[in-house]
């Protein structure tokens, strides 16, 4: 099977906190709650093992109690990862779904910079698995202060390493386009347009290749339309309607696993962004961010709508 080496590098404690009605200003007791490890990294690698294309590795900064807590649940899990032990505590992140209206409201707290020995550590660990991986993945931001240069020192040696680097962030990413990687970028509509400073979709793609030569790039937009680009020819993706959303945290992280899965076996850049939003969609319907049920997958998959878009 292929391999993913996922650099998470922000990970979080997650609590999703379910509450009849949602009252600002006001005392609110939750009906329900769930606890659980997520940040982007940790959702990428849950989604590319629900969907099973590829064997997905997590390297995470983690520390103190919550680090400890992350730690021992991804072992339930049974997923491959390793931890840079950190001397600051890993943040929490907590998820308000208000059920009266459907409204999720994230609530995400500081984090706080890995010391120079421990990014020296999650550096030598990256280059070891990088030396049986099949394409390597970034997965948000760095945390709070840690030293930017970690970006640009791990897409070298993955271009070094001659694969491809999937890049779910926008800021600060100069370095690792100009590192000589093969670039999937698969980011949101507002990263993009700020990326690139075009809102006409057509330009910032335009952008994309002339300024970085990026020939593979997905772009998604919540449940409206999204777009996929393979240096020459751009496609829009119209997504089914879901009657009822559970939670969308980690749809975006869901899409890049699934994308991720599908290129590294050699689909190509359309139909696997087909296949990454109907999982993305699927991921909806469950309250555990980066899961769903490959049925789902697939159905929701059938029913993403992709047609060129005209010059």
């Amino acid at each position: 099977m292929k391999k993913l080496i996922a650099a998470g590098f922000n990970p979080a404690r997650q609590k999703v906190l379910t509450f009849e009605k949602l009252n600002s200003g006001k005392v609110n007791r939750a009906a329900a709650l769930k606890e659980f490890p997520s940040g982007k990294g940790i959702n990428f690698c849950r989604a590319a093992g629900c969907y099973g294309g590829a064997e997905a590795v997590l390297i995470q900064f983690c520390g103190g109690v919550n680090g400890s807590f992350i730690d021992g649940e991804l072992q339930k899990e049974g997923m491959s990862f390793y931890s840079i032990r950190t001397k600051e505590e890993t943040r929490c992140c907590d998820t308000c779904i208000d059920l009266s209206t459907g409204n999720v409201t994230e609530l995400i707290e500081p984090s706080y910079p890995a010391a120079p020995e421990e990014v020296e550590a999650y550096v030598s660990c990256f280059k070891e698995q990088l030396k049986t991986a099949s394409a390597a993945a970034f997965c948000g931001t760095l945390p709070t202060g840690t030293d930017k240069t970690l970006y640009a020192r791990l897409a070298k040696l993955t271009a070094e390493a001659g694969l491809p680097l999937l890049v779910d962030a926008w800021r600060d990413v100069d370095d690792i386009f100009a590192s000589g990687a093969e670039i999937w970028l698969k980011i949101n509509r507002e990263e993009l347009a700020a990326l690139t400073g075009k809102e006409d979709i057509s330009c910032a793609f335009a952008y994309l290749s002339s300024c970085w030569g990026i020939r593979k790039a997905a772009v998604t937009d919540g449940p409206d339309t999204a777009y996929a680009y393979d240096g020459k020819e751009i496609m829009a993706y119209t997504l089914p309607r879901l009657d009822h959303v559970v939670n969308p945290i980690g749809c975006g992280d869901t899409a890049s696993a699934v994308l991720s899965s599908e290129l590294v076996c050699g689909s190509d850049i359309f139909t696997a962004f087909q296949k990454a939003l109907g999982a993305a969609s699927a991921n909806c319907l469950s309250d555990f961010c980066g899961s769903f049920r490959k049925e789902d997958s697939e159905f929701l998959s059938s029913g993403t709508v992709f047609k060129p878009v005209s010059s």
